[in-house]
């Protein structure tokens, strides 16, 4: 099979030739799933462990788009099974090592009679993309489905059934699957897209000078500066950053601690001849003594809320763990290192970001700037010193 495929037609043969050329682990989305189609999936080569996203809205069972009996067959396997409600994706990762992205459900209809659209790829950034948004998808989708819950429902069915057509059309069966906010699988959280720059997260306040949560960013931004300027220890340089590059900004606060994004803001690369705290910044901040470097930044856009308000880095860092700083994601592909996100940022002024966690800041802090608003930086308690 090519790197990536586009295809249009013989569904069947497709999924079945690169199943059986991709044995192993079998994991899939698929909103409707029927016996026939899942027997031939899972006949095509050995399947190792089975994971599966799928629908579990009992209308769907009860109209015949969906069957108990695939389900059944798939527990019978050991499939692990979750459910989650309005799931539109359709998506085949075999073996970690093939991906089948598709209009088509594994149903008959699908794979020899429909007109169906999609592409299979080989490519690994492609492959780790897809396998990002399953595992995303697949944490958000709740328990696993049990024997036991399948037979209660296969009782719900049996005796909604036996109704007679006018109490049938009355009564509603129910939707057992999770409601899960999840961006697309095209969505910058979900795929790792190139930047022509980087990103960081710049870290303001110590551990031992965490903010209140209900600590407005208006007042934050009066009191740092940190709308025109990220400061910096004035041993070390921040030659990391480079023009264009943009800095996420994050307070350390408490009660739970976290670090809480409150905005982002384009960088200008650190000149050693004059990014410095002037003498009437330090009046104003004395604590820029100690962090008199600048990395000046400009078009910042600041949440008009409380940090509470903001975006939490500890839950992006329980997310998408090593692959959330650029340090701990080459450790672990390399296998030396610390992998751990959590113990990788201590005493930093700031940690380089992947272009997956940039992408999932990205997503969350524009939604809070479209829902709280944006501060407006010209009013004069957010301007710069004059002197």
């Amino acid at each position: 099979m090519a790197d990536f495929r586009l295809i249009n037609c013989e569904w069947n043969r497709e999924v079945i030739t690169i199943r059986s050329g991709h044995p192993g682990r079998l994991r899939l989305i698929c909103p409707f799933v029927k016996a026939p189609a899942v027997a031939r999936v899972l006949a095509a080569a050995h399947c190792g462990d089975i994971e599966v996203i799928t629908r579990f809205d009992l209308a769907c069972f009860n109209e015949g788009v969906s069957d108990v009996a695939a389900l059944e067959r798939l527990l019978g396997l050991g499939a692990r099974i979750r459910g989650v409600r309005a799931l539109h994706a359709k998506l085949f990762l075999f073996g970690g090592t093939a991906a089948i992205a598709t209009s088509a459900n594994v149903t008959d209809a699908a794979f020899r009679r429909n007109h169906e659209f999609g592409f299979a790829a080989t490519d690994p950034t492609i492959v780790t993309a897809c396998e990002h948004y399953f595992e995303d998808l697949w944490r958000a989708a709740g328990e696993d489905l049990t024997g036991e819950q399948l037979g209660t429902w296969i009782k719900i069915l049996d005796h909604y059934r036996r109704l007679n057509t006018f109490r049938a059309k009355e009564e509603l069966l129910p939707d057992f699957g999770v409601t899960v906010e999840q961006a697309s699988p095209f969505a910058l959280s979900a795929i790792a897209l190139p930047h022509d720059n980087q990103g960081f997260i710049k870290f303001f306040g110590t551990a031992r000078d965490r903010a209140p949560r209900t600590m407005t960013v208006s007042d934050l931004l009066a009191d740092d500066g940190a709308n025109w300027a990220c400061t910096y220890p004035a041993n070390k340089p921040p030659r990391q950053v480079d023009d264009g590059d943009i800095i996420y900004m994050g307070r350390l606060v408490h009660s739970p601690n976290d670090l809480q994004i409150f905005g982002k803001a384009t960088a200008r690369r650190h000149r050693d001849d004059e990014d410095f705290a002037s003498a009437a910044d330090i009046a104003r901040r004395p604590w820029k003594v100690n962090w008199p470097r600048y990395v000046r930044v400009h078009d910042g856009h600041f949440i008009d809320g409380t940090l509470d308000d903001g975006v939490s880095m500890s839950a992006m860092l329980t997310e998408l763990g090593a692959d959330a700083f650029a340090s701990t994601r080459r450790n672990a592909q390399r296998g030396l290192g610390n992998t751990d996100p959590f113990a990788s940022y201590g005493r930093k002024a700031h940690m380089l970001l992947t272009n997956r966690s940039r992408g999932w800041i990205e997503e969350r802090l524009e939604a809070a700037l479209r829902r709280h608003g944006e501060i407006d930086v010209t009013e004069e308690r957010f301007l710069q010193p004059s002197v």
